[in-house]
């Protein structure tokens, strides 16, 4: 249908002659009766026109006209107009009639067969050219659709992904200084509706005061070489101090002005935090590792202090002045050794012995001293439920712990208040907010209503050494030992703190189906040395060791010295024979837990009490092996071995030497 002559020519035979001429030539021709029907004829397509000028003339032809002009952008069809071929002048009607038709071919009768064909061959040469730009124009309109649709997917996604992120894209605009942003953009500055207005000097208004100046500079480097990368904080407009990271790329004019920056910028204030707790955490374990190794050399050098006193008083009974002088030191001696246990608390390395203690009966034994320790200005209130489980953990240390926290809240409260210890059960899932494993906890509470904690301080409070309270009035390590322990026992520290509206310090631990062991008193006087039993001593500090045998001497026993684990097995294999041994734990070569390991693999089950300074229980240590944490006195380590003694099975045969 393109490529079709339609023809009218109402008068005579010439319509059907042209027709004729046209099919002849392989020329698709179509007769149309009058113009409504060449306009319907058009509607179906055509290359070109062909008709004569009394058929223009002849009737209205406002359609014909009306149809030419409201023809595509990229068509012109061709009209070829057989003229009347007299000299009269053409009237004004028909040369307008002729202009409306736009693209003309005016051939004047009588015309030859061959110029009327070759007017036609070139009108539909030119209409198929105008298909020809139609079809490429639709080409590439689509070929823009597409792109256009490819490019908002891909604006689409990378907001997406950006948003994801938790970033937000801007673009600055040199010339005009406005900058394009997305909403994620504003909500990082604190405006979840979008920021009216936007440009640097609005950006540099909510960076930190502190950091403006360099903000400022690296900007204006930006722009010369080509790049921004920079981090600072921000005052946000909802009143949130944040962290960000901009970076950016700069655009140049063809003449290499620079005139626009497009960047991203993103919220790192978590991974701010996160590092600042890296580090924290990593300097905290650096000095726990400081801590537990200075704590264990002091403990070894308390040891033969304590063991000594000890024994002078056991041997100066009578004189008065003696006993008030050894009991001085004997007093100093376990203040030193209380802040070496804080020490190792911290650390994380002291010497627990958990068990299931029943926290209430626990309470109830410690709540008078805490009450005298405290004063009448603080009254101190209990909430502790009936029925509750035990909860695992060393009660020594939880005594130590709770003193502690009764200290801190006296110091918090001057003019005196209230102090509330509650104790509750929690169970929690996976999913908590304590950071805890699932399962079931004895939740301890210490709640006092003095002075509390801005977010500052609060955040120290954990730290070694960290006090609020002046120099000489505390050693900072009550709260960092009470954290160490929590953590130590499989449980967590929580503290909550307002400024005068008090703290209140929760001691998460494990609880446990066991039944609590009642606390056993220890004895005033050191229990003498049954049938002169024998005791292997291995210590690799002489000092330690020999006030260690002066001890069990002075109470009976026959003691044999060995400066380590190894001079031991050598000694055993060779013949020497005893009832007990009593190890130091940590020794260079051999611990004393491989020390016991060794004897146990060989079938030997001589009784063995492990002493330590450090780490009570390494991985090499057995679970049933009783242990004596150092300092110690003569009283405790005579009820340690007296209690191995009784333990072992009688008949049962000595230590020998081991094939």
């Amino acid at each position: 249908m393109q490529d079709r002559v339609l023809i009218l020519a109402p008068r005579g035979r010439d319509a059907a002659i042209a027709a004729d001429l046209l099919s002849r030539n392989a020329i698709v021709a179509t007769i149309c009766a009058d113009q409504a029907a060449l306009v319907l004829a058009l509607h179906d397509g055509a290359g070109a026109v062909m008709l004569t000028e009394e058929a223009l003339t002849a009737e209205d032809s406002s359609a014909l006209t009306d149809w030419v002009a409201a023809q595509p952008g990229w068509a012109d069809i061709p009209f070829v107009v057989l003229a009347n071929g007299t000299r009269t002048p053409r009237t004004l009607r028909a040369t307008e009639r002729l202009r409306d038709l736009g693209s003309v071919v005016l051939l004047e009768r009588p015309l030859h067969a061959e110029a009327m064909l070759g007017a036609i061959r070139s009108a539909l040469t030119a209409r198929g050219r105008q298909y020809e730009l139609r079809d490429v124009a639709v080409t590439l309109e689509r070929a823009v659709e597409d792109r256009t649709a490819e490019l908002r997917l891909a604006r689409e996604s990378l907001e997406i992904a950006l948003d994801a992120a938790g970033m937000g894209s801007w673009d600055f605009d040199l010339k005009t200084g406005e900058t394009r942003r997305t909403q994620r953009h504003d909500d990082i500055f604190g405006y979840p509706q979008g920021a009216a207005r936007w440009n640097l000097e609005t950006f540099l208004d909510h960076v930190d005061p502190r950091q403006r100046a360099e903000v400022k500079r690296a900007v204006d480097e930006a722009w010369r070489v080509g790049t921004l990368d920079l981090e600072c904080s921000i005052d946000a407009a909802d009143g949130v101090r944040r962290w960000v990271v901009l970076k950016g790329r700069v655009r140049h004019d063809d003449s290499g002005t620079a005139v626009r920056m497009s960047g991203v910028i993103s919220d790192v204030t978590d991974r701010k935090e996160a590092d600042a707790q890296l580090a924290q955490a990593q300097k905290m374990d650096a000095i726990g590792q400081l801590t537990g190794g200075v704590a264990h050399d002091f403990n070894n050098l308390l040891t033969p202090i304590v063991g000594s006193l000890d024994l002078m008083r056991r041997r100066h009974k009578d004189d008065e002045r003696t006993q008030r002088m050894i009991g001085g030191a004997l007093q100093a001696a376990e203040r030193a050794a209380t802040l070496t246990q804080r020490l190792l608390a911290f650390a994380r390395r002291q010497a627990l012995q958990p068990r299931a203690v029943d926290i209430g009966a626990l309470i109830d034994g410690l709540v008078d001293l805490i009450r005298r320790s405290l004063g009448p200005s603080i009254t101190v209130v209990l909430e502790v439920p009936r029925h509750l489980s035990s909860a695992r953990v060393d009660p020594n240390q939880l005594e130590l712990a709770l003193l502690n926290l009764a200290i801190n809240a006296r110091d918090a409260m001057p003019g005196g208040g209230r102090l509330t210890l509650s104790v509750g059960e929690s169970v929690v899932d996976d999913r908590n907010t304590v950071g805890l494993p699932a399962g079931s906890y004895i939740r301890l509470t210490a709640a006092d209503t003095g002075i509390g904690m801005d977010r500052a301080t609060l955040a120290r409070a954990t730290e070694p050494f960290f006090s609020t309270k002046g120099v000489g009035k505390g050693t900072g390590l009550g709260l960092s030992m009470v954290h160490g322990l929590a953590a130590q026992s499989g449980g967590t520290l929580r503290l909550t703190s307002e400024p005068g509206a008090g703290t209140a310090v929760e001691l998460w631990l494990p609880a446990t189906s066991e039944t609590p062991v009642d606390m056993v008193e220890s004895a005033s006087e050191p229990v003498p040395a049954r049938h002169g039993a024998k005791v292997l001593l291995v210590d690799d500090e002489d000092v330690v060791r020999a006030a260690t045998a002066d001890m069990l001497r002075d109470i009976g026993y026959v003691v044999i010295e060995m400066s380590s684990a190894s001079q031991a097995l050598s000694a055993i294999r060779s013949g020497v024979d005893a009832d007990i041994v009593v190890t130091d734990y940590l020794m260079p070569g051999m611990t004393g837990g491989q020390l016991i390991g060794e004897l146990r693999a060989s079938g030997n089950r001589t009784p063995a009490l492990l002493v330590t300074g450090y780490a009570a229980a390494g991985e090499d240590v057995p679970d049933d092996v009783i242990r004596l944490a150092k300092p110690f006195r003569q009283v405790d380590l005579a009820a340690r071995v007296d209690e191995l003694l009784r333990q072992s099975p009688a008949g049962r045969p000595k230590l020998r030497a081991v094939d």
